[in-house]
């Protein structure tokens, strides 16, 4: 097994890494799963550090609710692309 010190500096890269990946990254529906990703790993490292109801609310709320809000907005609000007829 790891030792905890260095598990919790990998998914701290990690989580950084994701978040940068969030922002720079040109499409948006990438954008919102890379950031998905994020609260993912920040969950574990909620739970890894003692805090599990925390842990809990930011895998429901933003890596769940909020990401799917997201997504569901980002394709609502796209222009629709109508199909050429041959």
């Amino acid at each position: 097994m790891l030792d905890p010190t260095i598990l919790h500096g990998l998914l701290l890269v990690l989580a950084t890494v994701l978040a940068v990946i969030a922002v720079e990254v040109k499409r948006l529906d990438y954008a919102v799963v890379s950031f998905a990703g994020m609260c993912i790993v920040l969950g574990i490292l909620f739970y890894l550090l003692f805090a599990p109801w925390v842990a809990v609310l930011q895998l429901a709320i933003f890596a769940g609710a909020i990401a799917v809000l997201l997504l569901v907005t980002i394709n609502v609000a796209q222009e629709p692309v109508e199909r050429e007829e041959d």
